[in-house]
């Protein structure tokens, strides 16, 4: 019988999503680790992954590090065979990362090594591309450069935003993830492949020219922008008039008032 020993540390509604498949097939995590952020509320744009853990009365750890000294101890005395970090926004320490038998799951919105790094989705539209897709890969300590397991592409319409593409990633994630599920629960080897370093790509940590529209762009340029900075509930991109911020949003908001 295969060993399902497992933690899971994230959120977001990948997370989530991920997480159910799991508690779907009746195989529960020894414990969850929340994001940060995570206080057990659901939010605007995702579910809590907190709450879903005390519904389920799974045992939980919420608003601490991954790389706290008791929260490193915790997963050390667990021994888990394998860690789920999906949805996360923390570092996992390389003391994490070492201790699981087959290792520490990551699943990032790009095809690797391309973009990797923060706000992906948000870099692939600004930048024009016509594609972009889901990497299901195993963690080491550098950034998104752990072997990957399974790839798939996702087209890039031209009206997606940020938040479209990535509801796209959220729902293709998922499959990608109940496909590791399969053959990690029939026994099978997981198979990857080491990431190529030369095509290897990086996006900055912050929002593309900070968020604010450059007027010297050309029009192409300056409606991707616009496309990639629409992530409601999140602020939308932004120009100046003088010293007065003025931000763009969709005209579903102003109807009723003409």
């Amino acid at each position: 019988m295969v060993n399902t020993k497992y933690v899971f540390i994230g959120g977001k509604q990948i997370g989530v999503n991920c997480l159910r498949q799991l508690i779907k097939r009746k195989i529960l995590p020894e414990i969850v680790i929340g994001n940060m952020d995570d206080d057990g509320k659901d939010k605007s744009w995702h579910e809590s992954l907190i709450k879903l853990a005390e519904t389920e009365y799974i045992p939980y750890i919420k608003n601490k590090k991954v790389k706290d000294g008791d929260v490193i101890q915790k997963i050390k005395d667990i021994k888990p065979v394998v860690i789920f970090c999906i949805g996360g926004t923390q570092l996992i320490p390389k003391e994490v990362l070492e201790n699981s038998g087959l290792g520490c799951l990551n699943i990032h919105p790009a095809m690797l090594p391309k973009y990797r790094g923060r706000y992906s989705t948000v870099h692939a539209i600004f930048d024009g591309e016509e594609s972009t897709g889901v990497s299901m890969h195993w963690m080491d300590d550098g950034m998104d450069s752990g072997p990957v397991i399974i790839q798939e592409r996702m087209e890039i319409d031209e009206d997606d935003t940020a938040k479209s593409l990535y509801n796209k990633f959220t729902l293709l994630g998922e499959e990608l993830f109940v496909k590791f599920l399969d053959m990690w629960l029939s026994g099978k080897e997981i198979q990857s492949t080491p990431q190529d370093e030369s095509k290897a790509t990086y996006c900055k940590k912050q929002l593309p020219n900070n968020g604010e529209i450059d007027w010297s762009w050309d029009g192409n340029k300056i409606r991707n922008f616009i496309r990639a900075m629409t992530f409601e509930p999140f602020p939308p991109t932004n120009f100046k008039i003088g010293k007065k911020k003025m931000i763009i949003v969709d005209e579903k908001y102003f109807k009723g008032f003409e």
